[in-house]
């Protein structure tokens, strides 16, 4: 049984993580689980507990990031990388969003 993927902000959020997968070299089972989603627009049960697992790891790690590149610039202020920062705040949003949703249209 799949569940259809009808939120139009969660597709592309999908389709933005599959995106940042085919600019990286990773072709590995989350890239293939982000391909396979967006493609169908559907999640089945392993699906979905393959996407939440993906995006609590990831957030959890991009969390790490983010709070070290604030700690770095606040001591480096000569250093501006102010649109890597705020595209990883994007970033997380975005993983925020879809681990909501993922979490409220379980199985």
């Amino acid at each position: 049984m799949k569940k259809e993927i009808v939120d139009p902000k969660i597709k592309e959020i999908i389709h933005n993580i599959a995106e940042d997968f085919r600019f990286s070299s990773e072709h590995e089972k989350y890239a293939q689980l982000f391909y396979a989603a967006e493609a169908s627009g559907a999640l089945d049960k392993t699906m979905h507990a393959d996407m939440l697992e993906y995006i609590e790891t990831s957030m959890k790690e991009l969390k790490n990031d983010i709070a070290w590149k604030q700690k770095f610039l606040s001591e480096n202020p000569e250093i501006e990388e102010e649109r890597m920062l705020n595209t990883m705040k994007t970033i997380e949003q975005e993983y925020e969003t879809l681990l909501t949703y993922l979490t409220m249209n379980g199985f």
